[in-house]
Parts: structure tokens; sequence; C-alpha cells
């Protein structure tokens, strides 16, 4: 057994040792989960613990408080080593004029480390014992994904139980940074010792030496490199874990939902050896060429026994969901149109254990390769967050239903003479044709819409109530930009589209000019599916108007020029020094008044402390929030939509992230609660301000500006 816990990762393995040809050799047996947890969660957890022991509890900026984490490791280390001191002093220093006489000072004692670190990673804990699936409780300071549980033991417990069952390890080598003092291998031993001792037969594994915890990786990545140039013998038994490709059941490529069973195709068995090649003549399959099409991708840990070319369907449990492919697969220059390929598959597994999947044509004459991410998990088939009974509304519509909706999209923007439906009726046709209100669409039938308004889009400008309708539809349709697999290639296509030479423009010099108004409302409804390049684009139409150098710019109507600000403010990815400008500006506005109506909504976005979908790198600095607060607290509502837009704008600057390097200081937080809880809002606007709470669904839809589409899930900040 391998236990590696490093500074921020933990990952079990099982060797087992043989004899072969007269020489032992070693073959892996199975290979855990990359588990994000390590050393950093455990000097976190004592940095929290410390914190409550200082004057100045719970009010350390971020600046302060990662003194207090690195100070926090330096005395686990030095606590925890043989021979080390009865105590060890933390000090945090102060801050501008008061940085000697504002430190804070307090000591910890070996014993207090050995209890939050045994208890909290270390339990005691059943031989049968499973991870918890709660809240990530304080695991998020540094804003990544950690581990719903941070007991090392349960994860460990849970990882033998699935692998080797009730086989007893003989051995164990610990590995990682966390194992330096050895205090921490006695523990776990210990706490092993409780899974397999018994009076008839003590348990007493080998402790395996390593030599050196800290250069471990690098010795073995030396160790590696040599044994492929020389030939020497490696360990065996290729590739941890198996690979599988989502099938629907006429052969064609589905993404199967969160609760039922995946069928699925498996493409690489466990155990595959590295530099390997299997060509599967069996099943057939159907390949959709010129046409967005997606390869879900699934692995698993715990399915020793499938071979490749096996049909399986299997426990959601049981499999791991790794980043799909997501792409338009061309036939060559004489291809013309979707159609469809059959096709077999061809995988090779590299020898520095990377997949590569190749789609053969049955006549010989194509192959496609398919490049995999398979470094990088999503998700497992259950969330740990949800129940395991939790029902998801499916996206499936009546297919007769949908192509009505088609067909009457089809008659508005390419009959001739006067369309029937007319644009501004098209809508509540589409309504009585799904027979449900627009609201009630839900993602997978709005994106099915938008196959439609595709198709039509070359007809949009036939009248100014044809470009209208076609702008609300698709804004409507593709909003907001993400949340289903083909997202980004339909906004990408609908950037190509709007884009694009007018094809009417020598026949039709009149005809009716892109932009205004609606067209704004159209982006920052999708504002989501644009990458960082795109964005910044869009933006660059914006600035001029947004902000003028000069009092000779010119300026759109009251209606477009709200729209542009709305617009503007969606773009997450922007630059935090652009968004920065924008806000100023935004301010300036405010301190003129009266407050424009789109102020607040736009600030909001602008300097929220958790964004809807753009990365921990695009949000606003903490300190141009608290001097934005600082304006926003000068303000004096006019009347009840100022007021609840004010409010509402300072609960979400001032709101806790659970980052304290992206919060505002507590000076700040206090004067916000004080102005909350004197106006009659409502309570979770101030909750979100007191403790770290997720986005509700009311929140997140004010936030976006509407509703969103039913089974659309916002993901969370950087993902």
């Amino acid at each position: 057994l391998v236990v590696d816990v490093g500074g921020g990762t933990s990952d079990f393995s099982l060797i087992r040792a043989g004899e072969e040809k007269g020489e032992l050799s070693f073959n892996r047996e199975a290979v855990g989960d990359h588990l994000l947890l390590g050393g950093d969660n455990m000097d976190l957890a004592i940095a929290k613990s410390v914190e409550t022991k200082l004057p100045g509890a719970g009010k350390l900026d971020a600046a302060q408080y990662g003194m207090l984490v690195q100070a926090c490791r330096s005395a686990k280390e030095a606590l925890l080593r043989p021979g080390g001191p009865a105590s060890f002093p933390v000090t945090i220093m102060g801050r501008g004029r008061a940085v000697i006489g504002g430190a804070q000072h307090t000591t910890l004692a070996p014993q207090e480390i050995q209890d939050i670190l045994f208890n909290g990673f270390f339990p005691h804990v059943d031989r049968n014992a499973e991870p918890g699936r709660g809240a990530r409780t304080g695991l998020h300071e540094m804003g990544l994904p950690y581990v719903n549980d941070p007991a090392v033991t349960r994860h460990l417990a849970a990882f033998l139980k699935h692998h080797i069952g009730d086989v007893i390890p003989d051995a164990i080598l610990f590995n990682g940074g966390v194992f330096q003092p050895d205090v921490l291998q006695q523990r776990l031993l210990d706490v092993m010792k409780a899974w397999y001792d018994s009076p008839a037969k003590p348990w007493s594994p080998l402790r395996l030496t390593n030599p050196s915890l800290d250069l471990a990786v690098a010795w073995g990545a030396a160790s590696f490199a040599w044994l492929r140039y020389s030939g020497g013998k490696r360990i065996g038994g290729g590739i941890p874990r198996s690979y599988y490709i989502a099938v629907a059941a006429d052969g064609t490529s589905e993404s199967p939902g969160d609760e039922k069973p995946a069928t699925v195709l498996c493409i690489a068995p466990q155990h595959l050896e590295e530099g390997a090649s299997i060509e599967l003549p069996e099943p057939e399959l159907h390949l959709a060429l010129g046409q967005p099409v997606v390869f879900p991708l699934f692995s698993s840990t715990v399915r020793g026994e499938d071979k490749a070319g096996d049909v399986l369907t299997i426990a959601q449990s049981q499999l791991l969901q790794l980043p799909p492919l997501q792409t338009v697969l061309r036939g060559g220059k004489r291809s013309t149109g979707p159609k469809d390929v059959p096709v077999t598959l061809a995988t090779h597994i590299t020898d520095i254990g990377t997949l590569e999947v190749f789609c053969v044509a049955k006549d010989g004459n194509n192959r496609w390769r398919l490049e995999f991410n398979i470094r990088e998990l999503v998700k497992e088939m259950r969330r740990e967050e949800e129940p395991a009974d939790r029902t998801e509304m499916t996206d499936v519509w009546p297919e007769a239903q949908v192509q009505e909706a088609g067909k009457l999209i089809r008659q508005t923007f390419t009959s001739e003479g006067e369309p029937q439906p007319s644009p501004p009726e098209l809508t509540k046709a589409l309504e009585a044709a799904l027979d449900a209100s627009r609201q009630n669409w839900p993602t997978g039938l709005c994106r099915r819409l938008w196959d439609f308004l595709a198709e039509v889009a070359e007809q949009r400008r036939r009248t100014p109530q044809h470009l209208t309708r076609w702008y609300h539809l698709v804004g409507f349709c593709l909003r907001p930009g993400f949340g289903d697999s083909l997202d980004r290639f339909r906004v990408e296509q609908l950037w190509k589209l709007l884009n694009a030479p007018r094809k009417d423009a020598p026949r039709s010099p009149a005809a009716v000019a892109e932009g205004g108004a609606d067209a704004w409302i159209m982006w920052r409804r999708v504002a989501g599916g644009l990458n960082g390049a795109l964005q910044q684009n869009l933006f660059d139409r914006l600035r001029q108007v947004l902000l003028p150098k000069g009092k000779g710019a010119l300026r759109p109507g009251a209606n477009e020029f709200a729209e542009m600000w709305r617009a503007a403010a969606s773009l997450e990815r922007l630059d935090p020094k652009l968004k920065e400008q924008l806000g100023q500006q935004l301010l300036g506005m405010l301190q003129r008044g009266p407050a424009p109506t789109y102020a607040f909504w736009a600030l909001t976005r602008l300097g929220a402390r958790t964004l809807l979908y753009g990365p921990l790198n695009a949000i606003v600095h903490p300190q141009i929030i608290q001097t934005w607060l600082d304006e926003l607290l000068k303000f004096k509502p006019n009347n009840e939509s100022e007021r609840l837009g004010w409010a509402f704008c300072m609960a979400q600057f001032a709101r806790r992230s659970g980052q304290r390097v992206l919060d505002v200081d507590e000076a700040h937080v206090g004067r916000v609660l004080e102005v909350l809880r004197s106006m009659p809002v409502p309570g979770h606007w101030i909750r979100m301000v007191e403790e770290v709470i997720e986005l509700e669904g009311e929140e997140r839809s004010q936030i976006f500006g509407e509703s969103l589409p039913i089974g659309l899930k916002l993901a969370a900040a950087g993902e």
C-alpha cells in the first residue's frame, strides 16, 4: 500500500510484489482517485483555530491571514519533528503605521497541533467507512475544489474496501511531505491496526523506508527515465483506469443523464500496458460529419474485468466523467453537408500513459483522431453535494411539437408575401405550438429552437420587426450562453453569423441595418458563452460610447445606451482594470443624479465578489470595491426602486465569498450590515454579508437580469 499525502493532493496505490522468471516483480493492482486534500488544508485548519486565539479574532485581512497560514505551517513542522520545542510563537504583524504596535501574538503547543490533525484529518474510523458528502466546510479558502470530507483515513478506508475487500496489506510505503513527522505515520498505522489486527493474527506490516519524502517524486521520475532508456524492469500493471465512451442504443454518441445508468463502450481496459494499441472491429458505429457532436468520456478505477469492445450499462456510482470532446468532424474537401459514416474505433496508450482514440472509416479511406484531456476530472456521475434520490427535469420534448415550432419560425422568416405568423406574433404562436409559456421552456428545447433560428439567420433583416424578433428569440434560447455541452459551438456560430459579410448587400442596399438596443440585449443574454477574446472584441465596440474621451462623442438613444451598459457589465471575462473604469463612470452618474435605471444593476455585475461564470482573476480587487462602497454609502435613494437596487449592490459588494483575498475588510462589512439591518430587505441579503452562502435561485436570476432556462445550473466562478 502506497499512501501519498502531499501539500495539495492525496493518492493511494496498491502494488503486488511477486516473482517472475526468478526475479522480483511489481504489478500495480489499483490506483485511487486524485484527491484535492493535503498539507495545505491542514495548515488552513490550524490557522482557523489559531485565529480565534488572537486579540483580533476573525478580523485579519487577506494579507495577515496569509501570514498566519505561513506561521502555522512553520509551527506544525517545528512542533511535530522529533525533539521539537515545547511551544512555538506565532506573530502576525500589524498593517500601515501599526505594523509593530498592531502586532498580534499567541503560542502553539504540540498537543494542539496533534488534536487538530488527528481529529480532523486522521481520525479513527471504521474499516467500512465512506467519505462524508456534506458541505465543504472551511476548505474553500484558497479557491480550489477540495474534497468534501477532510478525513484522509475515511478516503483510505473506502479505497481499500472497493479494491481489495478483505485482503490485508502486508507492507506500507509513506510518501509526501505531510508524513515528514513520524507521529503522523504512526497515527495512520494505529488507525489501520484497528481495522486488521486480531488476537489470533496481529497485524504488523512491513514499513518500507523512504530515504527522502521531499525528493521522492524527482527520484522516481529520474529512475523511470533511466529504466526506459536502459530497458530495466518497471512496475507493471498498465494503466490504472479503464476508459469508456458513451454511446446511444442505435450506436450514436450520447450524453447520459445524471441519474440513469450509462450505456458505454469500453475502449481501453484497466491494466492495458503503456504503448499498446487496440483495434475494435466491433461494434460498428455511425459517426456524424459536418455537424457539431459531443463525445462523452468516462473512466473507472473499480471495473477491472471489463474488456475492450464491451458495450455495458454501468451504474453511475462506478464512473467518473472526464471533459468531453466537442467538435465538428469534416469528411474532406469533397464532402458537402452533414452525413453519417460507418466507423470502428481504435485506441492507443502512449508510453507516458495518455489516451488516443481514432474513428476508422469502414471503407478504410479516412481516420479521425479524437484528443481527450484525461488529466482533468469533471464530476462524479452522482454529485457529492446532491442526494442519491434527487430527480432532475429532463430536456425531452415531443418531437412533433418541436417540428411544428420550427415550421412556424420558417414561415415567419422565409415565406413569400405577408408572413404568418407575423414577427410580433411569433413568440405567442410558439408558446401555443409547444403548449408551454416561454418561461417554462427547458434548456434542451431552447437549444433545439436555436437550430431553426440559425437556419433562417440570412432572412432576419427582411424588416425591422423580423430583426427584432430574431434577436429576442436568439438571446432567449441561448441564454446564458453556457450550460449545455455544445453551447460554446452555438455561441461561436452566432458570432460568425453576425460578423460574416452580408450576402444580401449587393441585391438589397436598403436592407435593415444590424444593431440597436435589441442586439445588445441579445449579447447580454449570451455573454457567458463568449471567450475572453470575443468579450474584449465586443467591449471595444462599446468603449467609445461608455468611456468617451472628450465631449464630442456621439451618444445613442436612451434605451440603446442603457442596454449597452447592461451588456458591458455582463462581460465577466474582461480585465479588472476595464471593470474599474466602467465602475468609476457609473459612480460619477450616481453622484450627479438622478440614478439611471441600469446603474446599480451594472455596478453590481462589475464589482460582485462571486461571479456567475467568470474566472477568479477577473474579480475586481477588494480595495477598489471598498472605495466604491465609500461612495455608495453616501448615496440617498429617492424611491423604492433605487433603494432596493442600492441595497442589493452593497450586499453583493460586501458578501462573504469564503476567500479572504476577494472579500472587503470587516470595517466595510460592518457599515453595510448597519445599513441593511435598518431597511426592510430580504433576509438572505443580510445573511450573505454575515456568512458564506451559495447564490440562491432568485438571487442568480436577479444578477443575471432575468430567469434562467429550466434545468440549468450556473457553475461556480473559475470553473
